[in-house]
C-alpha cells in the first residue's frame, strides 16, 4: 500500500488538519499565531503554495484573515477543501486550486510561478533535498518560504510513539476475529439464539474480557487511549448486529483498515521527524540552491516543544 493511501483514508474522514479532531476548524494556538506572524512578512497579493496541505487547514486561517493571496494546495494524497474554508470562499474572490497526487519533489507548476511557499507538517514527508530544488524552480526571486517541520523530540513525536506503543496488535486481532465469529453465527442461528450458541458465546466472553481490560481502566495516567478508542469503536458492532451480513462485514473491514492506517500514519510521522543535525543539513542545501535562510527555531506551546520553524527567501538572480 502506498504511503499516501494512509493519509487519503485520514483526509476522507473530513479532518481539517493532521491533528484530527483537536483542530477541527483550522490551526489555532501556537501554530495559528505562527501563521499570523508569518503573514506579516508575506506579499499582500500573488500566489501562495501550501505544501502538504491536507484538507486545507491553512487556507481556513488565510481566508479568516481576509488575505487576498491566491492559493494552491499541494498534496500526494487525495484531499478536498474543508467546510470552513468553503464557507469563507462563498464571499471571497481568492483563486483556489488543488494539486493532488503530487509530492513536493515534482509539483507540476510553472517556473517562477509562486510568490510565497508555506508548509505545516508537510514538507518533511517528501525527499526534502529534491523538494528544495523544486522550490527553487517554482519560487519567484525574493519570494519567502515558511515551514513547520516535525521535531524528533516534540510532544507530537512523543505522542505518536506512545500511540504506537499502546497499540496491542494481538488484542486487536482477537477483537476482529470475535466480531467475525459473532457475525457468522448470527447468519446461521436466529439472533435471539445467539446467546445459546457456543461459538458466539465464547467470542462474546472474549470481547467482554477485553472491554473490561481497556474500558475499565481506573487511572487516567494508566489509560491506554489507543485501545480505549479501538474498543469503543469495536463495540458499536452491536448497534448493527441486526443489519444484513454485508453491512456487518463492511463494519469489521472498515474498523481494521482504520487502525491499520492509524498505525502507518504515526510510524511515518516519527520517521520524518528531524533532529538538529538533519535540520541544519537541510538548510545548508537551501543555501547551496541560492536561498537566504534564518537559523532554525523551536516552536513551543503550553505542552512544550512543538516543531522546528525554518524560513528563508530565494535570492534574486
Amino acid at each position: 500500500m502506498k504511503k499516501q493511501d494512509h493519509w487519503t483514508a485520514f483526509w476522507k474522514q473530513g479532518h481539517t488538519t493532521t491533528f484530527g479532531d483537536f483542530f477541527k476548524e483550522g490551526y489555532r494556538g501556537a501554530i495559528g499565531q505562527w501563521l499570523v506572524d508569518q503573514q506579516e512578512q508575506w506579499p499582500k497579493t500573488g500566489t501562495l503554495l501550501d505544501i502538504g496541505c491536507g484538507n486545507c487547514g491553512l487556507l481556513t486561517g488565510l481566508l479568516a484573515s481576509n488575505s487576498r493571496l491566491d492559493y494552491i494546495g499541494l498534496d500526494p494524497a487525495e484531499i478536498a477543501i474543508n467546510e470552513h474554508a468553503n464557507n469563507f470562499l462563498m464571499t471571497r474572490s481568492n483563486n483556489v486550486s488543488l494539486v493532488t497526487g503530487r509530492g513536493a519533489e515534482e509539483t507540476g507548476l510553472a517556473d517562477v510561478a509562486v510568490d510565497v511557499a508555506v508548509s505545516v507538517f508537510g514538507f518533511e514527508y517528501s525527499d526534502t533535498n529534491a523538494a528544495a530544488e523544486e522550490l527553487a524552480r517554482v519560487l519567484k526571486p525574493r519570494a519567502p518560504f515558511s515551514f513547520l517541520l516535525h521535531h524528533s523530540d516534540s510532544v507530537v513525536t512523543r505522542m505518536s510513539g506512545r500511540a504506537l506503543a499502546e497499540y496491542q496488535e494481538e488484542d486487536v486481532k482477537a477483537v476482529l476475529a470475535a466480531l467475525h465469529t459473532i457475525s457468522e453465527r448470527a447468519e446461521r442461528v436466529a439472533l435471539a439464539e445467539l446467546k445459546n450458541d457456543a461459538a458466539a458465546e465464547v467470542a462474546r466472553l472474549q470481547l467482554n474480557d477485553l472491554a473490561s481490560r481497556y474500558l475499565g481502566q481506573r487511572s487516567q495516567d494508566d489509560t491506554n487511549v489507543t485501545m480505549f478508542e479501538f474498543m469503543t469503536s469495536a463495540l458499536r458492532f452491536f448497534q448493527i448486529v441486526k443489519k444484513p451480513l454485508q453491512e456487518r462485514l463492511a463494519f469489521i473491514s472498515d474498523l481494521q483498515m482504520e487502525y491499520d492506517h492509524y498505525c502507518a500514519r504515526f510510524r511515518q510521522m516519527i520517521s520524518v521527524a528531524a533532529d538538529e543535525t538533519a535540520v541544519h543539513q537541510l538548510l545548508e542545501h537551501f543555501v547551496k540552491l541560492g536561498f537566504e535562510v534564518k537559523a532554525p527555531q523551536a516552536l513551543m506551546d503550553e505542552r512544550g516543544l512543538l516543531a522546528w520553524e525554518i524560513s528563508g527567501r530565494k535570492l534574486a538572480g
